[in-house]
């Protein structure tokens, strides 16, 4: 679905990514949002989920089928036809019913996702998103779009789950002291099966350790067919001095599976500070997606983006109003 958007019409998208549990976003709350389960070729499966307008209006919604991807610095992307071209897509396989409908404030509608898989259809994981959105209401200077995808990730049945991966790139984290040191690590997914990378790394002058940093529960997985990056902070017992190191890395699966390894370069063109106690956990690069939320981190990120959403909305009124005053005049 696309939308033409008028002079004068200010569009405010809020994306949510959601994990399990219901989710309010901007008016929207959805419950049974995320398909994770295995599936067998040329069988057909449905799943429900339930849309409520938690707002004090009535609202338009949409239901639409889009690809799953993502970025080297971002962990989710909405796909149009165009751009879903891997062949892990799960797009094709999955519809929706109904695709839109109204709901008086306080009401709710049931989603019906059916996942029909063709015979013969390889082993390895297909993804996609069901993505959830209010549409823009005509004659409105101010229309703010609320959506969530819910993201849909089939397991093909089969023990030909390939998570082959690949260390393509390994750099000194650009921090400045007093930020402690830090490795970034590009991985891509070489297989046919999404995980959660959990990477170990290991700075050495030689066969001496100078400083060490893990990074495990990254909440999101890498996809096949794609790269992501990931921070490790680096914990030793002292600060790091300019100069050439290599990087012991290793990568695991989510159970513990060793995934894969090797020796890298690296070289800090300053003195690094580093962190003093064994519990970094290092972290993946923020999302560039600016709105995107993840419930699972907790609630405090999410007030956090409410809060910053709401400042947004009120520039944006207060620029809207300007606008009018002065073609009064």
């Amino acid at each position: 679905m696309k939308w033409k958007f008028t002079t004068g019409m200010i569009l405010v998208v809020c994306l949510t990514l959601i994990m399990a549990s219901p989710l309010l976003a901007g008016g929207i709350t959805v419950s049974n949002a995320k398909i994770n389960t295995a599936v067998s070729p040329d069988k057909t499966y449905t799943y429900t989920m339930n849309v409520e307008n938690s707002s004090d209006a009535p609202a338009d919604i949409g239901v639409e089928v889009k690809g799953y991807g993502m970025a080297v610095n971002q962990d989710f992307t909405a796909l149009e036809p165009a751009d879903d071209t891997s062949p892990e897509s799960a797009r094709e396989l999955l519809s929706v019913n109904p695709s839109s409908f109204s709901l008086a404030a306080g009401a709710s509608q049931g989603i019906t996702v059916t996942a029909k898989i063709p015979a013969g259809t390889s082993n390895g994981g297909r993804y996609a998103a069901i993505f959830i959105h209010t549409v823009p209401q005509g004659g409105q200077q101010i229309n703010t779009i609320s959506a969530i995808a819910a993201r849909v990730l089939l397991t093909i049945s089969g023990n030909s789950q390939d998570t082959s991966s690949q260390i393509t790139a390994v750099d000194a984290a650009k921090t400045t002291p007093p930020q402690p040191a830090g490795v970034m690590i590009t991985l891509a997914d070489k297989g046919n099966f999404h995980y959660e990378p959990h990477i170990q790394a290991t700075l050495k002058n030689g066969t001496k350790i100078i400083a060490t940093g893990i990074f495990t529960n990254p909440g999101w997985p890498i996809l096949p067919g794609y790269s992501r990056q990931y921070q490790i902070n680096l914990t030793g017992q002292e600060a790091i001095p300019a100069g050439k190191y290599q990087v012991d890395v290793t990568v695991k699966d989510d159970s513990g599976k060793a995934i894969t390894s090797g020796t890298f370069p690296v070289t800090y063109g300053v003195k690094q500070a580093v962190l003093t106690t064994a519990t970094s956990t290092g972290a993946a690069p923020a999302s560039t997606a600016a709105a995107v939320t993840e419930p699972s981190k907790g609630t405090n990120l999410a007030i956090i983006v409410a809060a910053v959403a709401g400042v947004i909305i009120v520039v944006l009124l207060v620029f809207v109003v300007l606008l009018l005053r002065k073609r009064r005049i």
